[in-house]
Formats: structure tokens, C-alpha cells, sequence
């Protein structure tokens, strides 16, 4: 099967058309709404409930990730997301109402709301899409997802632009409302059936202790699999010293070196490398896709460098753009390794642990990597990033199944990237 075919065979699967298009459709809504809640909030309030709203979203969208990855793998997983939109929605609708005026109180309700939608769709979304799709064209279907992410979130900050300059900043949110029942519709028509009583007919048990009992068995299904508890601790090192503070640290210093509009610049040369880089996720055939993605990921040192050595504009967005590319790749790699070893019916949390290792201490990296810049500079700090991303990407190659992205064995018989016949 050629690209262009397994592409062709995706967009002509009805559940998969309507799965994607209500999740494209979603995406440009939530990008429209993180440009223009600063708009709402700052002007009235201050930058400091701005930050704190920011803090109650992150905080708990982190508790309540593994809870999510359990009812991902408990129930319908289009019916979860559906919920998951219905949480985003009201906590929309209350920013539309407290953001500028009201109890902060509720304001912030409204960011727990939505961070409690964000820990229920981040888990399930990885793990619909591998119920939804089957195996061999999986690696097509993520890169598809996270190009479509991308250019989503870049049309809907235009929008948001556009819709703001002519229109105030409560009204324009009303056009992620609508984004959100488009979402609706389509999860509600997929109807997924429930993973586990399609494998095995049981029905879950219900109590708090049936719900620990599972999220350990999503912790004991990743620990059998050494290769992927490595590539999630990766995951934590690189977020916490590099990726992390890099959205501190690149809009700071293109702002303060080349002006006010770099930035701008800076974040178009990200979009153009992410979607390119996840257009390269999918083509990638090798029954070594790990090496590959290690590759991919090694660019990403030039942000550092260039961070700490004054280099000309073209040069910074050429180093952000190449580093795009290569996390592009890897994610896509990266998803499809996953959902091609794990069973069906603990997916939704092994997706809320990566997840959760991922970006799980993001928000102290936000906040620690100003602190550490003025404590030792921002040279130092710039090759201890570059140090930890080469030991950690390939470092971990050492860890049998990592090259290949499936454990020993495994890929022998079921590449972990399908090679395909032509036709």
C-alpha cells in the first residue's frame, strides 16, 4: 500500500472522516480561545489572575490524567470525549461570563472545568484513534492528526486575530462554542463501542479501590516494557530542561535580541517545521523506526545554542524550524509505537501516564527556567540543555526494543512501522 492509498483509505472511512473532522474542527476552537483569553483577563484583572488561571487548569489536568486514562479504557471512548467537550464547553462559557468581571472564584472554577475536560480528551483521543483506524495505516492516521493539530491552531489564532479587531473579546469565543457542538455531533454519531466489554463482555466494577487497581495495572503494563518507561522518563528530562523552558526562554530573548515582531517570525518557523516534521512521521518505513527517531529528535539542540550565542534572525528560525521537524517525527513515530503494543483495552492509560510524564512537570520548568537563567546565565543553562538532550535521546537506544520501537521480539513478526507493497 502506497502513501497516497492509505491516505485515500482513511479519508474514505466514514467513522474516520467524521472522527477527524470533529477533531480539526475542535482544535482551531481551543486555539482561538487561548489567544483570546489573555484579552479577557489581563486588561481587568492583571496578569497575575492570568497566571493563576493558567496554574488551576494545568494543576488539574495533571491530578485527574490517570483518572482519565481509566474511564478512557472503561467506557465508550467517543461517549468519553463527548464528555470531555461538554467539561471544555461550560468552562468556555464561564470565561465568557467572569473573565473580565465577577468572582474570581468562579473564574477559576471555569479553569478547573477545563482542565478536567483536558485530562479526560488527552488520554482517550490517542486511544479512539487506534480503536478507529486499524493497524497499518495508524502511522498515516497520526501524522495526518498531528499536522491537522497544527495547522488548526495556526488558523485559529488567525482568527482569533481577526475576529478580535473587530468584534469584543466575549463574542469572539462564542465561535469556539460553536466548535465545540460541530465536536458534539460527530462523537455522538461514532458511537465507539466499549473497548473491554467488546473483548471480553465484563462490565467494569465500580468503588474507588476497582479504579486504583486499574490505573496500577496501566503502571505494571508500561513497567514490562523497559523501552517505554525509558522513552517516558526521555520525555520527562527533555520537557523539564529543554522543552519546557524553551516557551519561556525563545520568546524572551527573539523579543529582546531582534524586536517585537520576531516572535512572530519565530512561531511561523515552528508551525512550517511541525507540520513538515509530521508529514515525515508518516513516511518513515523501517523495522528500526527508533533510530530514526532519536535522529529526528537530536536537531532539537540548535534552539539551545542559538539561545545562548547571538546569531542573526534567519538563523534562529531556521534552528526552532529544524527542531520542529524532528519532535513532528517523533511524536508520530512515537504514537504509533504505542498504539501497536499495547492491547486495546489499557491504552487510554498508557496515553494518560506519557502524557503525564511528559508534561507533568512543565509547569514548574515554566516557572524555575527565568529563576535559573538569572541564577547561573543563560550560556550555561543553554549547554546544560544541550548535554540533556544528547545523553537522554541516545541514551536510551541502550534499552533493548527502543531502536525498534517494540519489545524484543515483537517486531520480528509485526514491524512497529509498517513496510509497505506497492501497487
Amino acid at each position: 500500500m502506497t502513501n497516497d492509498t492509505g491516505l485515500r483509505s482513511l479519508i474514505r472511512d466514514a467513522r474516520y472522516r467524521a472522527f477527524w473532522l470533529g477533531q480539526a474542527t475542535s482544535t482551531l476552537g481551543n486555539q482561538l480561545t487561548v489567544v483570546v483569553l489573555p484579552a479577557l483577563v489581563v486588561p481587568g484583572r492583571g496578569a497575575g489572575a492570568f497566571g493563576l488561571l493558567l496554574a488551576v487548569e494545568s494543576a488539574v489536568m495533571g491530578v485527574l490524567l490517570l483518572l482519565g486514562g481509566v474511564i478512557a479504557d472503561r467506557y465508550s471512548r467517543s461517549l468519553v470525549m463527548a464528555a470531555a467537550d461538554v467539561f471544555r464547553l461550560v468552562g468556555v462559557l464561564g470565561f465568557m461570563v467572569f473573565a473580565a468581571h465577577g468572582p474570581l472564584p468562579l473564574l477559576l472554577v471555569s479553569a478547573a472545568l477545563s482542565g478536567a475536560g483536558a485530562a479526560l480528551y488527552e488520554p482517550t483521543h490517542r486511544a479512539a484513534l487506534a480503536q478507529i483506524v486499524p493497524e497499518e495505516l495508524r502511522t498515516r492516521a497520526n501524522a495526518l492528526d498531528s499536522a491537522t493539530k497544527r495547522v488548526g491552531g495556526l488558523v485559529g489564532s488567525l482568527l482569533a486575530g481577526l475576529l478580535l479587531a473587530g468584534i469584543s473579546p466575549p463574542r469572539t469565543l462564542l465561535v469556539d462554542v460553536a466548535t465545540f457542538a460541530v465536536s458534539l455531533v460527530t462523537l455522538v454519531w461514532l458511537r465507539l463501542p466499549r473497548v473491554r466489554a467488546a473483548a471480553s463482555g465484563a462490565t467494569p466494577e465500580q468503588g474507588l479501590r476497582a479504579v486504583v487497581a486499574e490505573a496500577r495495572t496501566g503502571l505494571v503494563e508500561v513497567r514490562k516494557r523497559p523501552w517505554v518507561s525509558a522513552l517516558m522518563l526521555q520525555g520527562t528530562a527533555q520537557v523539564f530542561f529543554l522543552f519546557g523552558p524553551n516557551y519561556v526562554l525563545v520568546p524572551m530573548v527573539s523579543q529582546a535580541r531582534y524586536g517585537l515582531p520576531a516572535f512572530g517570525w519565530v512561531s511561523a518557523a515552528t508551525f512550517v517545521g511541525s507540520v513538515l516534521g509530521s508529514v515525515l512521521g508518516g513516511r518513515v518505513r523501517s523495522r528500526r523506526p527508533g533510530l530514526w527517531a532519536m535522529n529526528a529528535l537530536a536537531p532539537c539542540l540548535l534552539t539551545p545554542l542559538c539561545l545562548a550565542v547571538h546569531v542573526p534572525l534567519w538563523a534562529f528560525c531556521a534552528a526552532v524550524s529544524v527542531g520542529s521537524v524532528g519532535v513532528g517525527c517523533f511524536m508520530v513515530l512515537w504514537y504509533s509505537s504505542l498504539q501497536a503494543e499495547f492491547p486495546e483495552d489499557v491504552q487510554g492509560r498508557v496515553f494518560a501516564l506519557e502524557a503525564l510524564a511528559s508534561f507533568g512537570l512543565q509547569p514548574i520548568a515554566l516557572a524555575a527556567a527565568p529563576l535559573l537563567v538569572q541564577l547561573i546565565g543563560l550560556t550555561p543553562f543553554a549547554l546544560v540543555a544541550v548535554l540533556v538532550l544528547l545523553v537522554s535521546t541516545y541514551g536510551v537506544l541502550a534499552v533493548p526494543g527502543t531502536a525498534e520501537l517494540a519489545s524484543p521480539g515483537r517486531g520480528d513478526s509485526v514491524p512497529a512501522v509498517p513496510v509497505p507493497q506497492q501497487v
